[in-house]
């Protein structure tokens, strides 16, 4: 299975927020309604984008129909004796990854990040556990991964021990590992800073939970729900940059680094992306549109939106265009002035403070 990602729609749904509707009206008043959503998804959203592999082992099938969304998101917790069925479950030895793309996991104090299982307890909250667990482990590529240690006995460190009592209806904080139920994994356990990918295991007849005490053939092994944030920190944070400097004499000319006779902006860059303030042709961008396309529009005031969540970076002279020297520069306020001079509405000044 290739890598998937969750609709619109669906997002909004799972992220607790499909009881927000935009009323339509005029258009600017649509698109403001529809920029407002946006913030609300991309600030509170600490749940899995995409599910980059998912290899079913023997007794899978149940929730497949329902991938990828049906494991992004928020979880759908049933409490300590009922099983949640918003679910999918991997079979015996079957295993997923999930990544995340709008924030990463980052090591801070505690917990940082919850792994989601329907486990229940049989009977009563007093009753025994019936438990499928899985091996969890985390990368930082995609590539290499690092798995958390776990007793194969008592099944300390696996997932799929606690029951899960956080919904989006009841208003418990997935979050908060504290009241959200599922099991929490702190990165210091395996010495990483971040982690952008989860993968969970499920470990066959090699752990004998109860599961796989009962006859083969019945329970299609761990049953993921959802994996969520605690410590989350935006993408760009994560980037580690080695730089060699060498000592040369610039030729003139642009993309030297030096400002030459003619030339607006030189930083030496030799590929432009949204958001830089200088092109490869050493021209500036203007204030409010990251992307360069010589129009203020909608696409550029989400561009502002995002940087101003940290899902994505843009240069001040570019997106402050309030002109604040508050911390951080760029908020959901220069999204919406943007949006506004997008669509004609009077009062969007645009005026971007030049850092140089």
């Amino acid at each position: 299975m290739g890598m998937l990602r969750r609709s619109s729609c669906r997002r909004l749904r799972r992220s607790g927020l499909g009881a927000l509707s935009c009323t339509p009206g005029v258009l600017a008043l649509a698109m403001i309604c529809q920029v407002g959503l946006a913030v609300a998804v991309y600030a509170q959203d600490p749940y899995a984008d995409e599910v980059v592999s998912f290899q079913p082992g023997s007794g899978a099938g149940f929730g497949q129909d329902l991938m990828p969304e049906v494991v992004l998101g928020p979880p759908f917790g049933a409490g300590p004796v009922t099983q949640s069925l918003d679910v999918v479950s991997l079979g015996n030895d079957g295993r997923i990854t999930v990544a995340f793309t709008d924030s990463v996991i980052c090591n801070g104090e505690g917990p940082d990040f919850t792994v989601f299982e329907n486990v229940f307890y049989i009977g009563s909250a007093d009753g025994p556990p019936f438990t499928e667990v899985g091996i969890v482990a985390v990368s930082q590529d995609g590539v290499d991964y690092f798995e958390f240690p776990y007793d194969a006995v008592t099944l300390e460190g696996l997932a799929g021990r606690t029951p899960v009592f956080s919904h989006p209806d009841n208003g418990i904080d997935a979050t908060d590992p504290t009241v959200s139920g599922g099991d929490a994994f702190d990165l210091a356990d395996v010495g990483l800073e971040w982690a952008s990918h989860v993968r969970i295991t499920d470990p066959g007849a090699a752990i004998a939970d109860a599961g796989n005490m009962l006859p083969p053939g019945i329970f299609g092994g761990f049953d993921l729900d959802a994996v969520a944030i605690v410590n989350p920190c935006g993408a760009s944070t994560t980037t580690t940059t080695t730089t060699t400097t060498t000592t040369m004499l610039a030729e003139p000319g642009c993309g030297n680094g030096q400002l030459d006779p003619g030339e607006e902006c030189d930083d030496g860059h030799q590929h432009w992306e949204a958001g830089q303030w200088c092109t490869p042709d050493c021209a500036t961008v203007a204030c409010g549109d990251p992307d360069n396309d010589t129009s203020i529009t909608a696409i550029d005031a989400l561009l502002v939106l995002k940087v101003s969540v940290g899902a994505a970076s843009c240069d001040e002279r570019v997106c402050n265009v309030d002109g604040s020297t508050r911390i951080p520069r760029v908020t959901s306020t220069d999204a919406l002035t943007v949006l506004r001079a997008g669509v004609g509405l009077p009062g969007a000044l645009l005026e971007c403070i030049p850092t140089e």
